[in-house]
């Protein structure tokens, strides 16, 4: 019986957890928003910690970075840009086919460099490109 409390319970906050993790994935953005940070490997990167823009500011002002994030009318995200010093310290720029897929993505390193990636409709883009 303590076993079949413990799996209902188990199973009770894994489907609350995922129900919250899916819900905060639905919010509408804004065209551009700014975030203190970003996690992962996979693309587009998530963006976390979201600030105001004065917040931006105030972290610029200190010397360390944050994130900006450019988003499209279908919530997507298009562009993410990290900013050091009020300069861009790196920038990606997303390209989605019709189904909402990732179809390319051009990365830009802090010395300028420019790399593109593109993607397969079979390819499963994300790890370690």
């Amino acid at each position: 019986m303590m076993t079949l409390i413990s799996l209902v319970v188990a199973l009770g906050a894994g489907f609350g957890g995922w129900a919250m993790w899916r819900c905060s994935r639905q919010r509408k953005h804004d065209p551009v928003e700014y975030f203190s940070g970003w996690d992962g490997y996979n693309l587009p990167i998530r963006l976390t910690g979201r600030i105001t823009r004065e917040e931006a500011d105030a972290i610029a002002a200190r010397g360390n970075a944050y994130m900006i994030g450019y988003f499209d009318s279908d919530n997507r995200l298009v562009r993410n840009v990290k900013m050091l010093r009020g300069e861009i310290f790196f920038e990606h720029i997303y390209d989605y086919d019709r189904r909402g897929r990732l179809r390319r993505v051009k990365a830009t390193n802090p010395k300028g460099v420019v790399t593109v990636r593109e993607y397969r409709p079979t390819d499963r883009a994300g790890f370690f490109w």
